[in-house]
Formats: C-alpha cells, structure tokens, sequence
C-alpha cells in the first residue's frame, strides 16, 4: 500500500531538484550556523569557568621582575630596585593574612639533557678553536652547521657545564641500570616549595612528594609529570620502575623521587625540583638573578583577593621601599577575559539562533507551498485506503530525509567555522561531539516548524481533495 506513496514522494523530490536542493541548502545554513554558535557558547561557559576555578588566579602573585613578559601573568611595570631580592622568608607575610591558605614559590627552571646527539654536538664544538667559533666568516660547509646547531651550549653557563660527562665514559654510564637519558636536548619545569602541591592539589601516582629534609640536603631529587615520564620508557615498563633511578643532565644527576597523577594541564610535561635559596654574601650577581623569587600566595575565597593584594603591597612596600616590589593580581585580566569571551559567544549564539529561525520558517513555508500542490495525491491515496496517519508519515519522511541530509552539510560548516572562533578567541579546542549535539538540537527545532505543513491535511475529506485541480 505504501510503496506507490514513497515513489510519489520520490518522483516530486527528484522532479523538483532545484526547490529539493534549496531546502537542502537552507537546512545547512540554519543548522551550522547554530551548531557553531552553540557549540562556542557552551565551549566559553565551561572554559570560563574552570579559568577561574583554577589556582592560578586564586592566588597573589609577587616578584621583583623589571621585565614583566617573563611572569607568567601581565603586571604593572615599575622602577625596580636592583638590591631587592625575594627570598623564602618573604612567604611569612601570609602568617599575618589569615585568608590566604596557601603561600610557596615557583620558579621556571630548566635542564640541559646529556644523551649521544647532544655529547657529540658538544664534542664538534669543543674541537674547533675558539677564535674559529668567533669568526663565521672563516667558517665553511659542516664546520659552519656545527657552529649553528651549538649556539645554544656555548651559551650554556660555566655553573651548568661542569658536570658534563666526558664522551668516552658516556658509554660506560648508559650501560649503568640505575640510569635514564632523556631523548630531548632540554626539558622545563619548576623549583617549588612545599606548598605547592597542595595549592595545586597535586599528588603522586608513584614514588612521594618532597619531604621537608629534601629542602635542606645537596642532593638534586625531581618529581616528573606524567607525560614527561611516559617519554623516559622506552622499553615498555610501567611508570614506576623509574623512581629511585638516576637522570643524566648537565647540571649533573637528578634523582627521580615521584611521577605525578595525570592533571590534564601543561604540569605533564614538565619536572619540580626543591626550592632554595642561598643568600650568602659570596654569591654571584649571575646566581642572584636566578634566585630572584615569584611569591605566589593562594587563598579560599576569590573575593578576598583584592584585599589580600592591598595588604601585601602594604606590607613589602614596608620592607623594600615604596614601588620596588611588584604586587599583581591575575585574576583581574581573567575576569575581563571571561567578560569579553561571554559577551563575544553570546552574541554570536543570538545571530545563530536567529538565523536558524529565519531558516526554520522559510522551510516551513517551501514545504506548505509544496504540500498544496500534492493536495489531490493525498485525496487519490485516501480514497484508496490510506489513513491520516499514513499521509502525515508520507511527509515526515520526506521532512526528515531533507533535514538529515541538511544537518549533515551544516556539521560540515560547523567545524571550521567553530575552529576560527575558537581560535580568535584563544580558547581550547572542543570536542566534535558538541558539535553534533548542537546539530540534532536545531534539526529537531527545524522537524517541529515541518509539523505545520504535514497537519494541514488532518481534517481534510478524501472528495474535497480529489476536486483540486
């Protein structure tokens, strides 16, 4: 019985191909125009929110860094005092601030990875003169490549070098079950202290957290992110086999203490090695520039940071001077991030739901138009038996097969127009399955707006029909 009513539908589909295809092309339009704006807006409202449920900007940060692009958030520039040097003792300004929960030190560092390209760059380089290296001119051909790919040691600090294994022992050292070599030629990470962890709620998956006595002793001990510790397996060991070994670096060995939990952020990929700060009047200007601290103090509460911040620059402008220390509160830029983002998506979700409406009712209304003109069909298939039920199902299909085949050209607008927002945006990239899901929301607000066109036929008599000409 249905059979000739599908090929009826078919045949008006493929005869009318052009008025097929432009409710095809409205369908795409109306459905990626929301999936990309819905996907953004729900993509903005979760990213936003964990901005500022992070750590990062529930804390103070405090450095003396004249240079504020190498903080790791904007501050106000200031004149500097050069004599002005941030210890850990300067952590005991949170004992008189009782919101602040947590207060520690994070300094970037790095390390110098020995493995055999990297001896054997710095064999190359230790075999040419050092009047050579410093006329290029007189270099040629893979004495002027070697020079190239070595900068970066010559520039290495005397302090850092010192420790270099000589080549030929390097084999002897390998061989050694206690030791791991890194493939990379540098790896981050960050000297912290104990607090840390804590402020970041960063626990180990093996091995520990440093202990108080890890501060104090000589011994270099790191603690690896995860993803930084997947890349020192190379024979397909679990994680765990590397606690207690040894890791070859330039600054000499680094004990591996602990692998942290999976956190998802950049910390996999970087170390931490225990902070300290030794002051005594024979250190070098070289070493006091890198033990110019960042004080970070974390609190609960995110309203408490404005007065945390003005308490602060109270209290150092006390110990250094009056504009020598740098107080800055990163929250502030966060929150004029998350009101910009908000306001951006939010618009952009307005025009999208605009126009899938604009499209939803230009559908509604090709499909009425189109419907009418099937008026006497429906009154032939009615006299022959067909219910209203079986006309209203005849048409759905129809509706359906046109939205199913819209919303999968739409899901293929909406990706790269998702991609370039997302990306002017500075945000993270989403998951595809927002997308999708976007996608089937407006394809059913779309089906609903098809319902007028099909009902129109409900209270119609099988006679009245077949009259139309």
């Amino acid at each position: 019985m249905l059979s000739e009513p599908f090929k009826i539908i078919f045949r008006r589909f493929v005869n009318r191909l052009t008025e097929s295809g432009l409710l095809i092309i409205s369908v795409a339009l109306g459905v990626g125009a929301f999936a990309a704006g819905g996907t953004l807006f729900v993509n903005v409202v979760n990213q936003n929110n964990e901005l500022l449920n992070s750590p990062t900007y529930k804390e103070i940060v405090v450095s003396t860094r004249e240079n504020k692009d190498s903080m790791e958030v904007p501050v106000k520039e200031k004149l500097i005092n050069e004599n002005a040097i941030l210890t850990e003792s300067d952590l005991l300004a949170s004992q008189m601030i009782p919101s602040i929960s947590y207060s520690y030190i994070m300094n970037k560092t790095r390390l110098r990875m020995i493995n055999e390209e990297t001896q054997n760059m710095q064999e190359k380089f230790s075999s040419f003169p050092k009047s050579d290296l410093n006329e290029s001119s007189e270099l040629q051909g893979d004495e002027v490549n070697s020079s190239n790919e070595n900068q970066s040691l010559n520039n290495t600090p005397p302090e850092m070098m010192s420790n270099t294994f000589a080549n030929e022992d390097l084999t002897q050292i390998m061989e050694g079950e206690d030791i791991v070599m890194s493939e990379d030629d540098e790896v981050s990470g960050y000297e912290v202290t104990s607090q840390f962890f804590d402020a970041w709620n960063l626990t180990t998956s093996y091995g520990s957290l440093f202990s108080s006595s890890d501060y104090s002793q000589t011994n270099s001990l790191v603690i690896l992110g995860n993803d930084l510790a997947k890349t020192l397996i190379t024979d397909g060991s679990d994680l765990s086999s590397l606690i207690g070994k040894r890791l070859l670096a330039m600054q000499g060995y680094q004990t591996i203490v602990g692998i942290l939990e999976d956190t998802g952020t950049n910390y996999d990929y970087e170390f931490f090695t225990p902070y300290s700060d030794n002051t005594s009047s024979g250190t070098s200007s070289f070493k006091k520039m890198f033990m110019n601290s960042q004080l970070r103090f974390a609190v609960n509460d995110s309203n408490d940071l404005e007065s945390v911040s003005q308490t602060l620059e109270s209290w150092f402008a006390n110990q250094y001077g009056e504009n020598q220390i740098i107080v800055s509160n990163p929250r502030l830029e966060a929150e004029q991030t998350v009101e910009r983002n908000s306001g951006i998506s939010l618009l952009l979700l307005v025009l999208a739901l605009s126009g899938l409406f604009i499209s939803s009712v230009n559908i509604s209304h090709i499909l009425l138009s189109r419907t009418l003109r099937m008026k006497r069909h429906v009154g032939i298939l009615m006299a022959l038996g067909a219910s209203k039920k079986n006309i209203n199902f005849l048409f759905s299909i129809e509706a359906i097969l046109i939205i199913v085949i819209g919303s999968a050209l739409g899901i293929l607008i909406a990706v790269p127009i998702n991609i370039q927002m997302q990306s002017a945006l500075d945000l993270k990239d989403t998951s595809n399955i927002m997308i999708i899901i976007s996608a089937l929301v407006s394809a059913i607000i779309i089906f609903a707006f098809t319902i007028i066109p099909i009902r129109r036929f409900d209270k119609i008599k099988p006679a009245d029909a077949m009259r139309v000409r």
